[in-house]
Order: structure tokens, then sequence, then C-alpha cells
């Protein structure tokens, strides 16, 4: 996943909004979401879109409410032979809390993975966790609005994550559910920068280009899950939320 958008407790009722595209190469290839069991009796089991190269996934939420999501962060150092980085989402989505998820984010990660962003939250929590080529960062996020990419959001090279944090700051979060989950729809369909296709939430190139987005809303009314097999810009979101409902 390359570009992520959080809602972390700022809509009444929906403690935690998420809207997120995919983007990869087209050759390799991935299956639409679907229910995973747990490894262990106690794990919780989740919902995920499935990476079906390296295993894993990018995203998912699983039965108690734990969203955990991953960008691969830019490096020019990527080390083949390191355990795939989906592995450890659905290890994630096996906990029972993203506080539990914060505490295994603090050693392990450094020389094991390629540098990533993971962003987990449950309602409650949020957390960013950061591997740099340097080491690892795992900070607690304050409830607003966190747009998460291939790069940290303060860096000026990334206009992408500056235009969409200011873009979502600027919707009316106090509108029904319905329109925010549409405008959201259309900021991922996006493509604001002719020049630099990658500096667009929607991203086609010959070989690489957003391949799935989805939009998933946590709270006390139905949990909603609605997933697009395409780029936002060509395909339709498909309302998957039974997945969700059979979850719980």
């Amino acid at each position: 996943m390359c570009t992520l958008i959080a809602l972390h407790r700022v809509i009444p009722d929906t403690p935690l909004l998420v809207a997120s595209n995919r983007d990869e190469y087209y050759a390799r290839p991935a299956e639409p979401p679907t229910r995973v069991e747990a490894k262990s009796p106690e794990g919780p089991a989740f919902v995920a879109p499935h990476d079906l190269e390296a295993g894993g996934t990018w995203m998912g939420l699983n039965k108690v409410g734990v969203f955990v999501g991953l960008t691969n962060r830019r490096t020019e150092h990527r080390e083949a032979g390191r355990r795939s980085r989906g592995l450890l989402v659905a290890d994630a989505l096996g906990r029972p809390s993203a506080r539990a998820v914060a505490k295994e984010m603090r050693t392990g990660l450094a020389g094991r993975y390629n540098p990533f962003h993971l962003f987990y939250a449950d309602g409650r929590d949020a957390f960013l966790t950061v591997l740099r080529e340097d080491g690892v960062e795992t900070r607690e996020l304050p409830p607003g609005i966190h747009v998460v990419g291939n790069r940290d959001a303060a860096d000026p090279a990334s206009r992408k994550l500056t235009r969409l944090q200011a873009q979502v700051g600027a919707l009316d979060l106090d509108a029904p559910l319905a329109v925010t989950l549409e405008s959201l729809r259309t900021l991922l369909s996006g493509h604001p920068d002719p020049t630099e296709p990658l500096e667009n939430p929607c991203v086609h190139t010959p070989a690489y280009g957003t391949r799935s987005s989805s939009l998933i809303a946590v709270g006390s009314r139905p949990w909603g899950y609605w997933h697009a097999e395409g780029a936002p810009c060509q395909s339709k979101y498909e309302n998957v939320s039974g997945l969700l409902d059979d979850l719980r």
C-alpha cells in the first residue's frame, strides 16, 4: 500500500476511518479480501487481501477491531532475502489491540525487514512504526488526521502527502458518514499532478500503478468495508462489509 489516510477519533460514532490505495507492479499477483483464520486458539481471525508472491498482506482488520496497514518506505538499499513485510502485517493482525502490536514493534525489526511504515489502530489507540535503514521508531499518534505514504510525512519531496493532509483537513467531518466516504473516494481517485505520476493518489505508469483501493469504517455502528479491485478512477467499489459481519 502506498497511500493510507487514517481518521483517528475525529468522527462521532466512527473512531477509526481508513482510506487507502495499494500501488504495486501490475505483474505481481494478488487476491481480493477474504477471511483468514487465527493461527492460534487465542488469536483473532481477520479479513485482508492477499499477496500471492511473497505471502501475507498489506492491510487488514481483525475480529476485535485492530486495523493494520503497511506502506513500503523508499530506499536505495533494498535487500533480497529478508522476510516479507506482508507477513509482519499478518502477524500484527493476530494481536488483541493496537497497544499489543506496539509492544512487539520495539525490537527485532532492523535487519530482518526492508524499510517500511506500519500504521495500526483499534479505535482507542493508534501508532506508527517506521523502520529506516538506521533504526526503528514507534510513536503513539494523537487523535487527528494521519496520512502515510512512502516517505516521512514532513519530507518536502512528497507533495502528495502534504496535499492530501490539507485536502482531508478541509473536509466537513461532521457530515454524514456516506458523504465523508464519497469525499475520500474522490481524493483516492485523483490525478492532480500531471508531470509526476507517483505523486498522485491514483498512480498510472506502464508497469506500476494503483492496483486496488479500500475504505474501512470501524465504530459503534455496523462496521463497513468497501473494496475496489483496480484503480479507483476506473473500478467500482464493492461493499464487502458482509465479511466483517461474519468475522464478528
